[in-house]
């Protein structure tokens, strides 16, 4: 071979059509379209995990890559080397380990090379920088594949076996079912309770503002006596301050915030908000959006400080840094457009509807962390009837007096302070037509879920991880568990059976509990833990509850290996009869 070539494997097709412009002739740049492999199912391979034999997945090549994998093999003769760039998280190490093993026997050298961005020096700084393959990062991501395997193809037939057809139970998307279940219950278990409010309307200088009653009324006998002692003609102003506060901005943008601005602002779900962005970053518009970092690199700091010095807005003396909550997150960068003067709405390659309204959030909110924050005046004053301390009201107004980030972010602040000028001592009077108004309320229940709420819960609750939250709200309603009705989420009576069933018998229903394993996840990708060590902590308890449930719910546990039986059917003639679940590894029988 007369010229040195190297083989670049990279995810998507439209990602490698860049990544080849960059590169030129040297290099042949091909996609995998995701993962090439999954783990068996069914068959001779039972669950596709060797339990016994440290938990070893038996991984085959998906059905539709047997023709990516022969193109990549071919290619690979024509080749020095091969160089592996998916995407810059676990899920991306874990394809880069399988296409490398795939294409180990060709004997050509393989290394990964990593950016977070498709731009033309990123690309070529990592392929300056090849590097072997994370097996943290690898380790990680299949200890989270093989745990959601575990339980999903074992409690899910628990659930057939004793409950009706087509149930299925997941680690982490049956907690999420929980949530909208205890939420409902919530709302079907709230007593709500009445209280009052009192409005007293007030004048200085003829000009008429509305102060509050400032304690709580909780029965009607403590309403109308605080009624009473308020109508009276005179007030007197007991304090008044007035100070500057200040509204700072949000750190830029991670996966779970955008999904759920995208949400709040937009309508648009946050399946829809994450193929909008992965789009625009295979595109090269902004930086890997997958990603729970609010950091940025010191050329984009550089960059966005530089821009808006430029066009005349205002930016604090000196950088903002954001703090992310640990050093797995610090790996990554904040999302980001790649380019800022590509502005959100010039007439540039963007066409999609919502691909736009993602780059133009995107855009937006990067370059507002780095502003000063918007300013606001505010009046609060405190009067009470005269010569009784007791019957006191209170005022409070705001005025917005410099925009600072809210100009990029384009959010309108028209409020006012409807309150005179007054000083300490001044008297007040009573006003209009009906100057002290009770009404009579009642506590309102929580709230059902958005997908807004929702991700901001998983969040709260350390449940999942943004990446994989899409994937879940997808899920979420497909079992007819949870139905969504108009933008909020309300359970099933089916939700509820299934969510009680499964809270009853297994840990891994606890919020704690998958909280936790989240965060041990987090560990292994950072070297902290070990990935069996994970998985044998985990697996014989959960065994454990699984043959309980079984035997609470009238099952049998095999003779011969000890799995639960299940009960199955003969085709011909309808008959049943138990059947250890962990056929055909053993083929024990017997009849009902």
């Amino acid at each position: 071979m007369s010229n040195s070539k190297t083989l670049i494997v990279v995810e998507s097709p439209s990602k490698g059509h860049h990544i080849q412009e960059y590169l030129g002739s040297d290099y042949i740049v091909m996609a995998s379209k995701g993962h090439i492999t999954e783990l068996a199912k069914g068959g001779k391979h039972g669950l596709g995990v060797d339990i016994a034999n440290n938990f070893k997945p038996r991984y085959v090549l998906s059905e539709d890559k047997f023709d990516v994998l022969d193109s990549l093999l071919a290619a690979c003769k024509k080749v020095d080397k091969i160089y592996i760039a998916s995407d810059p998280d676990r899920e991306g190490e874990a394809i880069a380990w399988h296409i490398a093993e795939r294409l180990a026997d060709t004997g050509k050298p393989i290394k990964r090379i990593v950016f977070n961005e498709i731009k033309k020096a990123k690309v070529l700084k990592a392929v300056n920088e090849p590097r072997e393959i994370n097996m943290d990062l690898f380790h990680s991501q299949e200890a989270r594949r093989v745990l959601d395997r575990l339980v999903g193809f074992t409690a899910s037939p628990f659930l057939m076996n004793f409950f009706g057809k087509n149930l299925s139970a997941g680690r982490v998307q049956s907690v999420v079912t929980r949530i909208v279940i205890d939420r409902e219950r919530e709302i079907e278990a709230f007593v709500p309770e009445e209280f009052w409010t009192i409005q007293v309307a007030l004048s200085k200088d003829k000009i008429e503002f509305i102060t509050k009653y400032s304690k709580q009324l909780k029965d009607l006998k403590s309403a109308e006596d605080a009624k009473k002692r308020l109508n009276m003609q005179e007030y007197i102003v007991s304090e008044v301050s007035s100070e500057e506060e200040r509204k700072y901005p949000q750190a830029p943008l991670v996966t779970s915030t955008l999904q759920r601005i995208m949400s709040k602002v937009h309508g648009m779900s946050a399946d829809e908000t994450m193929k909008a962005a992965q789009a625009l970053y295979e595109s090269g518009y902004c930086t890997y959006i997958r990603t729970d970092s609010v950091r940025v690199g010191d050329e984009a700091l550089e960059e966005v400080r530089k821009y808006l010095s430029d066009n005349k807005y205002d930016i604090p003396k000196k950088s903002i840094i954001y703090k992310n909550k640990n050093e797995v997150q610090d790996a990554h960068e904040c999302i980001r457009p790649s380019d800022l003067s590509l502005l959100p709405n010039s007439n540039f390659a963007i066409i999609d509807p919502n691909e736009k309204l993602v780059y133009q959030t995107i855009w937006q909110y990067f370059v507002a962390s780095q502003m000063t924050p918007a300013v606001y005046n505010t009046l609060k004053i405190t009067a009470n009837v005269k010569g009784d301390p007791t019957a006191e009201v209170k005022a409070f107004g705001k005025a917005l007096k410099s925009k600072g980030f809210l100009e990029i972010l384009g959010i309108e602040d028209d409020s006012k302070i409807d309150i005179p000028f007054v000083n300490k001592g001044d008297i007040l009077t009573l006003s209009g037509k009906v100057p002290v108004r009770m009404d009579k309320k009642k506590t309102q229940p929580p709230p059902r879920f958005s997908e807004d709420k929702l991700i901001k819960e998983l969040e709260d609750k350390n449940i999942g991880r943004p990446a994989t939250y899409a994937d879940l709200l997808v899920k979420l309603t497909s079992r007819n568990y949870v139905e969504k009705k108009g933008s909020v989420f309300h359970a099933t009576d089916l939700g509820k059976k299934i969510t009680d069933i499964l809270t009853k018998h297994f840990t891994f229903m606890d919020y704690n509990y998958t909280s936790k394993m989240e965060c041990q996840l987090d560990d292994i990708e950072s070297g902290k833990s070990n990935y069996l060590d994970m998985l044998n902590k985990f697996y014989p308890p959960y065994k454990k509850e699984l043959d309980k449930a079984y035997i609470n719910n009238g099952g049998s546990l095999c003779e011969k290996c000890n799995s639960p039986m299940s009960t199955r059917t003969v085709k011909e003639t309808g008959a049943k009869f138990f059947g250890c679940t962990q056929y055909p590894k053993c083929s024990f029988t017997k009849n009902e």
